[in-house]
């Protein structure tokens, strides 16, 4: 090595090359394996550090101070941390033969949840799990001996734990459908025979007994009933509804199946056939039939589209690759999720757009409010509502189907045109009741 680093030294750059940094340091960034081996790539990186530290020997030479800084103090970590466990593997072993010989060991559980036997940490308790300290080096019969002593010593905590959850604070679900407790999962949701009906498994030890098991379980099912009453209040409010007009019925169940968001096109003709003084009753359900889509307002809130999504994907068995979009956004561009996931998620696709239902519907009812002889100019507060860039607005009409007219700024409006009611004309000569249709009757 300092053969080579003198022959770049003396010659006409006078510099060790970059392409020469790179292969000496190529492998060593690599943070797995024993001691000695994390300890012979420390101390070849510590030798390139040296040289990439020595002003104008290198090429490029900030770039290499940081790389050989960056990778000693990855493996400087590392080797620290196979250190600590091969010192905890030993004093594992003896607390183990200790408890083999059935001695009588002090069990404590500190503020951090640290689980400490005769004064050596052994584990930690996460909400009801027992979690033991061990590395892969720990033998199989040092870990059955620990954790059989751990449990002895952990009991009465679980049972003190169970009661502290009963009493139904601090509990809440997080996006991976699982219910915490003080940071920790305690239970987690699996598919049941709804979507807005998941099954409860719980997280706890085997220390914990049956009798405790069970007492968890139902009352985290009716805390888990009453949670998705209060975020899906809505939603839950579909099924419970009773509806006389068959029409009706039968548009208030797809939005329900569909939780809670549907494309108006599907139902047009459902929607057709509903009587208006039965459409007046939409509202009073949370229900709102807009221009594009049936959908429930309320359920497009943060927190009851995160929650109602992730119980969709936990019945449906979407994978996580079906990320819901952040909140506060209203436009989105070049997105490569599925279309009918994100309309779920509360957004329409145009092209390679998608906008939020009820925001497409504020633009929508902008754009009549400024219609004149089927006409509009696109304005600030048009743009304002969607948060995009002019170019993309204007693109955006095109993929809506509206029209560039001549004016600046302007497009035709594409409303429904009224339909011209047809005349039936009878032949009065082969009519019976061609009489009846000359007479001028009022």
């Amino acid at each position: 090595i300092i053969d080579k680093v003198f022959q770049f030294l003396t010659t006409r750059k006078n510099k060790i090359p970059s392409r020469f940094m790179k292969e000496q340091l190529k492998g060593l960034e690599k943070d797995h394996g024993n001691v000695d081996l994390l300890s012979h790539r420390l101390s070849n990186v510590r030798t390139w550090s040296y040289v990439a530290n020595k002003k104008n020997w290198v090429e490029n030479s900030d770039y290499w101070v940081q790389i050989t800084k960056n990778i000693e103090d990855k493996l400087s970590d590392k080797l620290h941390d196979e250190l600590t466990k091969s010192f905890i593997d030993k004093k594992i072993s003896i607390l183990s033969r200790s408890l083999k010989q059935d001695l009588v060991l002090n069990t404590e559980i500190n503020e951090k949840n640290k689980i400490h036997i005769d004064g050596q940490l052994i584990g930690e308790l996460k909400g009801l799990k027992f979690l033991i300290e061990v590395t892969s080096k720990t033998l199989d019969t040092d870990i059955k001996s620990i954790k059989k002593a751990a449990r002895k010593g952990i009991e009465d905590e679980l049972v003190k734990r169970v009661e502290q959850i009963l009493k139904g604070s601090e509990l809440d679900i997080n996006e991976e459908n699982k219910i915490i407790w003080k940071g920790h999962p305690v239970a987690r949701l699996k598919k049941g025979n709804d979507y807005l009906t998941p099954e409860i498994e719980i997280i706890a030890d085997d220390a914990l007994r049956d009798e405790y098991k069970l007492k968890l379980i139902k009352f985290l099912e009716n805390w888990l009933n009453n949670y998705i009453n209060q975020e899906l209040k809505d939603l839950i409010k579909l099924t419970k509804h009773k509806i006389n007009n068959q029409y009706l019925r039968g548009l208030v169940f797809q939005l329900y199946e569909n939780n809670g968001v549907i494309k108006r096109e599907s139902v047009e003709k459902i929607v057709k056939l509903i009587p208006a003084e039965e459409r007046k009753k939409l509202w009073g359900m949370g229900i709102k039939i807009g221009r594009y889509h049936i959908y429930l307002p309320k359920m497009l809130k943060p927190k009851a589209v995160e929650f109602r999504i992730n119980l969709w994907k936990l019945f449906n068995n979407l994978s996580d690759e079906n990320e819901i979009p952040k909140s506060g956004l209203n436009f989105l561009t070049n997105v490569k999720f599925d279309k009918n996931f994100l309309l779920l998620c509360g957004f329409e696709k145009f092209q390679n757009f998608f906008i939020r239902i009820d925001i497409l519907e504020k633009l929508f009812l902008k754009i009549i409010e400024n219609t004149k002889d089927r006409k509009f100019t696109v304005n600030a507060e048009m743009m304002n509502l969607l948060g995009c860039s002019k170019e993309n607005f204007y693109k955006l009409m095109n993929y809506m189907d509206y029209k560039k007219d001549k004016a600046a700024d302007t497009y035709i409006f594409k409303g429904e045109r009224k339909q011209k009611k047809k005349i039936i004309r009878f032949d009065k000569k082969e009519n019976p009741f061609n009489k009846l249709l000359s007479l001028n009757i009022k």
